[in-house]
């Protein structure tokens, strides 16, 4: 054993001289010992209250307290210590109870030789237990994030459905009103009325980037769009701590998936946040920065004005569980999940910090490569006038909507059942486009495509899906190896109409 092991341990003992041979044993066997002795419960609860001990060693009976006692207490907050009992008046039956009851060892006062490879066994024995209380820990986390992903993309599904027909519907009162003319308080209340739909979008779309982030296959990501919405979530977390400013440069597409890069974001903005005294925020600042590299990555920065953290922290700081934060604060994960999610996408996390001026972690990401957001977009089929549109929606109100929106310019069918679309298309019927939702009853959009693919392979590559964002194994599945074009609930119309201009008639 290294002369260097260090060893904090509390004695529970009335008598100084048996102590001391206690701490004379343990340097013996090669631990530098840091130690504080107590004899009343008075102050053993203090060193509870005040230490992190990693052994506590107690004489069985003293005047005013007893071993049992002092186990009875550590037991009943919780704590997982190495609790032996040292005495030279213990009777078997009385250390077989002892034992029965939780304590780790006992000794007596006469064979100490025993004293150090019982403490030896139980820390190895203590860490073992420890280590298995962590890996459950993170277990029932990602379990706990694994179903609030899932709760979350059912809600945005369900919201995105009436809110897709909400947002196509308005859009078309207000081309309406501009067409035919409407009172001015008309007017404006459609307009508000448009503002206050978007907002909504805006935070299903928000709530969508981090549910499932483990599905999520990597590829050409919006770093802004993905911090913006990050930022929106903390709000909450920081407007009474800090003001919240950006600083975007001119940055390509990451290679990244939009939850985990935005887990990573949030997680480091909450951190920030939680690092600066609340009801002070205009005297802090939390600032998101944004940079392109030289070499075609991209730089993040989450710059706070808080206290710092020392040097011989700031690797640390990244282990699975470490935490610097009072108890009951956090888990002590998240940095340590910021890592792995970062390593996972090819990039690299870090700190910069000064004590009393303030932390930048950073994180640098790999830009996307392979095809340009503008080739992505391209592959969307995309309509000129004049053109055939099918529409298969099992929720009538979205098919009837985008049926108001589009026929302005477009021919437009709509379905609300798969089969009856299959056949449609099997007596010769054919579209310019079609527009499928992916998860339908019956007949969901995966399995509307495989047998639009038996029936007729040119039209199956006409078509572009619609996805509310709940999606089963089956529809994940679908996305990953068949990659088709599909655009997100609730749709707007002029992005719909831009996205399908290009498309060839048949």
């Amino acid at each position: 054993m290294s002369a260097e092991t260090s060893l904090r341990v509390l004695i529970v003992e009335d008598v100084e001289d048996d102590a001391a041979l206690l701490l004379r044993e343990l340097r013996r066997g090669g631990y530098s010992v840091v130690h504080q002795r107590v004899e009343t419960p008075e102050a053993f609860e203090r060193e509870l209250d005040v230490g992190s001990w990693d052994v506590i060693i107690a004489d069985y009976s003293l005047p005013r307290f007893d071993g049992l006692a002092a186990f009875s207490r550590v037991h009943r907050r919780g704590l997982d210590v190495p609790f032996i009992i040292v005495s030279g008046t213990i009777g078997e039956d009385t250390a077989v109870a002892a034992m029965k009851a939780g304590v780790h060892d006992f000794l007596l006062k006469d064979r100490l030789v025993r004293l150090v490879p019982a403490v030896a066994r139980e820390l190895r024995e203590a860490q073992v237990r420890r280590e298995r209380r962590q890996m459950q820990e993170q277990l029932l986390i990602a379990d706990r994030m694994a179903s609030l992903g899932t709760l979350a993309a059912s809600v945005a599904h369900e919201i995105n459905n009436p809110l897709a027909s909400l947002l196509l519907d308005l859009d078309f009162g207000l081309r309406d009103a501009q067409a035919h003319g409407v009172s001015p308080e008309g007017s404006q209340a459609l307009e508000s009325a448009m503002d206050c739909a978007q907002r909504i979008r805006e935070i299903v779309r928000d709530i969508k980037i981090f549910s499932r982030p483990e599905t999520q296959a990597f590829g050409p990501t919006d770093l802004h769009r993905v911090i913006d919405s990050s930022l929106r979530l903390a709000w909450n977390h920081v407007f009474h701590s800090a003001r919240l400013t950006k600083d975007y440069g001119e940055v390509p597409l990451v290679h990244a998936s939009e939850a985990r890069l935005g887990q990573i974001i949030l997680n480091l903005v909450i951190n920030a946040a939680q690092a600066l005294p609340a009801g002070r925020s205009s005297e802090h600042e939390i600032s998101v920065v944004t940079r392109p590299l030289g070499d075609g990555g991209v730089r993040v920065e989450v710059h706070d004005t808080g206290p710092g953290i020392p040097p011989e922290l700031r690797e640390r700081i990244f282990e699975p569980f470490f935490t610097t934060k009072p108890q009951g604060v956090g888990t002590g994960l998240g940095l340590s999940i910021c890592r792995r999610l970062v390593t996972e996408m090819g990039g690299s996390i870090g700190v910069e910090a000064r004590p009393g001026r303030g932390t930048v972690f950073w994180v640098r990401l790999k830009a996307a490569a392979g095809r340009a957001a503008e080739e992505q977009r391209a592959e969307l089929r995309q309509l000129r006038q004049g053109q055939r549109v099918l529409v298969i929606d099992d929720e009538a109100a979205v098919g009837q909507a985008l049926k108001r929106s589009l026929s302005e310019w477009y021919e437009v069918t709509t379905i609300d059942r798969a089969r009856e679309a299959v056949a449609l298309l099997s007596t010769g019927q054919r579209f310019d486009a079609i527009l499928c939702d992916l998860m339908m009853p019956e007949m969901s959009g995966p399995q509307f495509h495989e047998r639009l693919v038996q029936l007729d392979p040119e039209q199956a590559r006409r078509v572009t899906f619609m996805t509310g964002g709940a999606f089963t194994e089956e529809v994940r599945s679908f996305l990953d190896t068949v990659r088709p074009p599909f655009i997100e609930k609730p749709i707007h119309t002029p992005h719909l109409v831009s996205l399908l201009e290009r498309l060839p008639a048949v």
